[in-house]
């Protein structure tokens, strides 16, 4: 638009000069040059005007879950890949890298490019709530929900990098360099993530709205379990003796987005369409148009050129640990992910009713309570129309099993590797020896001075 009114100046302009010489005969032409940029922009909306101006709340939200949407669609593939739900198959040899379980290096070029993604995602989180609660408290904020759910995109970028990164940059100026929170300290991050979920679940509740009451519970269920799962790993770091996570405050919340949630189908999902497709990569471009990565070897039988899985139920390797037969809950992800009828557009959830209920088998687990792991368990189990489990395989193989298939490529199965210590298919001998997750990228090394040096090395946790 702007282009559009520089040319209108510039004929302007020359219609003028034009008429002038005609008239006067030949003049200096200082005051009217041909590319003159002293023109006004009628279209242009400063920052400064949505100051105000609470009709822009719903289109900054729409951009927040956009920057949010992106960052958890590159994140779930690199977290897929360092474990054993994606592997490398293609060309590019950093996918290969992460696939043999060297998650430290700052130089992989897809750890590295999705980091700004990540870091914008945060940084217009913090940059749109302070604008949005402006405009609550001045009354003017057309549609509370609008900042209900900014509170709950904020928080889900919060918690993600918490899950996933050793360390992390938190700034809101744009030109000053800002300072890692530290390795011990991203704890934060969840921390962070409970306070906006608290502020969400007030307006939520006040709205009545009982689909943002589900999801907001769900995440600060997911948020609490998380935290706990990173104390368990960091605090000292290395791997639990006691792997089982019971927490009083996510299993309070997960019971209460059950109820909120009405059925145990029930996922909040962000989905992929062309427009917000973007990153430095697609995990579902890199699978089903590249063909660099596919579903893992654990959960599929492959075609005789190993990129992709076998048409129908015979591309399910995975099997059922109680019936035997291959793993609908497998077939379904599949058919979802990681096929090339599945697009490039491929969704990542972010709390569901299913993970509510692992939530609270895992603490029946901890405590022994095995009729209400069964319970539990089984209402998992019962929405793909899976018989119950009666006590065979072992709970502790059922939770894992559960996990990692009603949670597949949500970002949850490098941490459950750790935790109960079961190495990924494609991991090298040297790896995964203790729990390390993605570095500070390479790039955000190199322009900020006051993130970790050398700007090649990898964290301590991951040498």
């Amino acid at each position: 638009m702007f282009i559009g009114n520089s040319i209108k100046g510039v004929a302007s302009c020359r219609r003028r000069c034009t008429a002038t010489v005609l008239a006067i005969g030949a003049i200096s032409l200082s005051s009217c040059q041909l590319f003159s940029t002293e023109v006004k922009n009628p279209n242009a909306v400063t920052e400064d005007a949505i100051a105000t101006a609470s009709a822009a709340a719903t289109s900054l939200v729409t951009g927040l879950y956009g920057a949010v949407n992106a960052a958890g669609n590159q994140l779930v593939g690199t977290i897929g890949v360092a474990s054993d739900e994606l592997t490398w198959v293609g060309s590019r040899e950093y996918w290969n890298l992460l696939d043999v379980g060297d998650v430290g290096d700052p130089l992989n070029e897809y750890t590295d490019g999705q980091f700004p993604y990540l870091a914008q995602a945060r940084w217009l989180g913090n940059y749109v709530l302070p604008k949005l609660e402006d405009y609550d408290k001045a009354n003017t904020l057309r549609n509370r929900a609008d900042l209900a759910q900014a509170y709950f995109l904020t928080a889900t970028i919060y918690t993600m990098i918490g899950e996933s990164y050793e360390d992390f940059v938190i700034s809101s100026d744009r030109i000053v360099n800002g300072a890692p929170v530290g390795d011990v300290n991203m704890r934060i991050m969840f921390d962070s993530a409970v306070t906006y979920l608290n502020k969400g679940l007030v307006v939520a509740q006040a709205l009545n709205n009982t689909p943002l009451q589900a999801r907001i519970l769900g995440l600060r269920a997911r948020t609490k379990f998380s935290r706990a799962v990173w104390t368990s790993l960091r605090a000292p770091r290395g791997f639990p003796s006691q792997p089982l996570i019971n927490d009083v405050g996510a299993n309070a919340d997960a019971t209460a987005a059950l109820v909120a949630m009405g059925a145990n189908s029930f996922r909040y999902r962000f989905e992929v369409v062309t427009q917000n497709n973007g990153g430095y990569f697609s995990t579902g471009g890199e699978m089903n148009s590249r063909l660099e990565i596919r579903a893992g070897s654990r959960y599929i039988n492959t075609t005789s050129a190993g990129t992709r899985p076998l048409d129908g139920i015979v591309g399910i390797k995975l099997l059922d640990p109680v019936t035997g037969q291959a793993d609908p809950v497998t077939a379904a992800n599949i058919d979802e992910c990681c096929r090339l009828a599945s697009t490039t557009n491929v969704g990542w959830t972010a709390t569901s009713a299913k993970e509510m209920q692992l939530i609270l088998a895992e603490a029946a687990l901890a405590t022994n309570n095995t009729a209400e792991f069964t319970t539990r368990i089984n209402a998992v189990r019962a929405v793909n129309s899976l018989p119950g489990w009666t006590g065979s395989p072992s709970a502790n193989e059922m939770l894992i099993h559960e996990r990692a298939v009603s949670l597949f490529l949500q970002g949850r199965r490098l941490n459950d590797h750790y935790r109960f210590q079961i190495r990924s298919d494609k991991w090298v001998s040297t790896r995964g020896l203790k729990p390390c997750f993605f570095p500070i990228s390479y790039n955000e090394r190199q322009q900020n001075p006051l993130a970790p040096q050398p700007a090649s090395d990898r964290p301590a946790a991951c040498q």
